[in-house]
């Protein structure tokens, strides 16, 4: 192709027709100009349908990945408004007479009290996405915001764990002075343990140390509760946007 414009150009001047020449000579840079505009643009073309794979590939693995996430977090949600209502069953028995309760009620109630799943999410995936930039595939600015979020909530709940967690550290110090923490575990577990030990309910619920620890820890949860229940929120937003590119 080439060569056979080079042949009608040198018949041009041989012929000495230099001004059809030269608008034969511009027609041919024309055409060599659009040449390189539809190349150019079957070219974008191709790497935005490569592009658009990519971040369809994407949003179904975070899909998985925020699906999977939902579930945790709706459990450990569960978790925790059961040790707030068992630890407000709980304050209403200090200094108070217990004797005519049966000691398998206290048992379950400090069982259910301590026993709080955290949220870990699965975000392999979405750490991925982020650390290699990936995160500008995706084209939808509020779910692109979304994401990279996420984490921020995360560590906001993760602060406020820490916090109980020291507290129930001392109240575990408390509860080992009077009861035999074997008996909750056993009703949770499944556990034998050496029974020899009987726990003293009624001078547990004298300790005034006691009784402030579990209103802390009830009080810090009430916060965990709510942040949890947000990020459960930006999870379900996640969702629906991701359901919305796809």
């Amino acid at each position: 192709m080439i060569k056979f414009f080079r042949k009608i150009r040198q018949n041009l001047l041989k012929e000495n027709k230099t001004g059809k020449y030269f608008k034969y000579a511009i027609g041919e840079i024309i055409l060599v100009v659009i040449g390189i505009l539809i190349a150019l643009q079957i070219n974008n073309w191709n790497e935005n349908r490569k592009m658009k794979l990519e971040e369809h590939d994407l949003l179904v693995g975070l899909e998985v990945e925020f699906k999977i996430n939902h579930d945790r977090l709706e459990y450990v949600i569960q978790t925790c408004k059961q040790s707030i209502e068992n630890g407000n069953k709980l304050i209403t028995y200090f200094n108070q007479d217990i004797t005519k309760i049966q000691q398998v009620k206290f048992d379950s109630l400090l069982y259910n009290f301590q026993n709080v799943w955290t949220f870990n999410p699965r975000k392999g995936l979405l750490n991925s996405v982020i650390a290699s930039g990936k995160i500008n595939l995706i084209t939808n600015a509020e779910l692109k915001n979304e994401l990279a979020s996420f984490e921020d909530l995360v560590n906001d709940v993760k602060e406020e764990q820490e916090a109980v967690s020291l507290l129930n550290a001392k109240f575990n110090g408390v509860l080992a002075e009077y009861i035999n923490t074997g008996r909750p575990n056993k009703i949770g577990y499944r556990v034998f343990v050496n029974e020899g030990f009987t726990s003293n309910y009624n001078g547990f619920f004298k300790n005034i140390i006691g009784y402030n620890l579990i209103s802390n820890i009830i009080t810090w949860r009430y916060d965990i509760k709510d942040e949890e229940l947000e990020q459960l929120q930006s999870i379900d937003r996640i969702l629906e946007l991701i359901k919305e590119e796809l």
